[in-house]
């Protein structure tokens, strides 16, 4: 016997299984993610008959799932390198994204140099006294080889090195690496010593966002350019191989209804 539990359950999914006849599967930069499932939110709601699903596993991994088909569409928060381009694969900034530096809200620390991020992340700085804060080691923490914030933060700081032709990290060993944002912000708003680096979009009142070389990580800031760490986010997909239900929603999330959305929730539209 059913119970009312399940039958509501079986009910709600038989729902969903009604109105939506398409789903589209979008994967890829899990900075890029939680703009793009409020988009997809917002498209399901207004369009029963496509249900859209977004998963948030990496830059790199969003640029290869659409390669092998496994994705209808990709995500990446950082441009494609040399090696991943190819003729078949169309690439549309949805956006463009702020990194910010962030620290606990204790920390005094207000700004950050090039020069300084540079020697931290390098391993020669190790105390936040040494760039005027408290007499505490400096726990720095970094995002997974995937990450397109990574690799565009690296590429900006001048974290890198050449290796047989190859661009590779050049960070201290010793950094600690998580796999998302969201981890990133929960280190940062749980550890005093704490240093590191998150999309501008998902700042929020647990973490304190830091001034570079002296300017503010705003919006405004973004848009003019005063603020110089950013970075696009694009969206992925093959162009002979694309169902007209994603091309639908690419065309929803560049059209003026969906970049006023991407603009309310912190990013710059590319409408700007």
């Amino acid at each position: 016997m059913l119970t009312r539990t399940t039958l509501c359950a079986l009910l709600a999914s038989l729902a969903v299984s009604v109105h939506a006849n398409e789903t589209v599967t979008v994967t890829g930069s899990t900075s890029a993610s939680h703009i793009v499932e409020v988009l997809a939110e917002t498209y399901s709601s207004e369009n029963k008959d496509t249900h859209i699903e977004v998963q948030g596993i990496g830059s790199s991994a969003g640029i290869t799932a659409v390669k092998k088909n496994v994705a209808d569409l990709g995500m990446s928060s950082r441009y494609l390198k040399a090696e991943e381009i190819n003729p078949d694969i169309i690439t549309v900034t949805i956006a463009h994204d702020g990194i910010a530096l962030v620290v606990h809200k204790d920390n005094p620390v207000a700004n950050l140099t090039k020069e300084q991020v540079e020697k931290i992340y390098h391993g020669d700085i190790t105390n936040w006294k040494e760039v005027g804060g408290p007499d505490l080691k400096i726990a720095v923490v970094s995002r997974e080889n995937a990450s397109g914030s990574r690799f565009s933060f690296e590429d900006f700081m001048g974290l890198t090195q050449q290796i047989k032709g190859q661009t590779v990290s050049d960070i201290n060993p010793q950094v600690l690496v998580v796999n998302t944002n969201g981890t990133v912000k929960s280190l940062v708003s749980r550890n005093k010593h704490a240093l590191g680096y998150v999309s501008l979009g998902s700042v929020d009142d647990s973490i304190k966002a830091l001034d570079f070389e002296g300017v503010s990580p705003t919006l405004e800031n973004l848009e003019s350019g005063k603020y110089q760490i950013s970075r696009p986010f694009l969206m992925l997909y093959k162009e002979k191989k694309i169902k007209d239900s994603a091309k639908a929603f690419v065309d929803y999330v560049t059209s003026t209804s969906g970049q006023g959305l991407i603009e309310q929730r912190g990013y710059v539209s590319v409408l700007k």
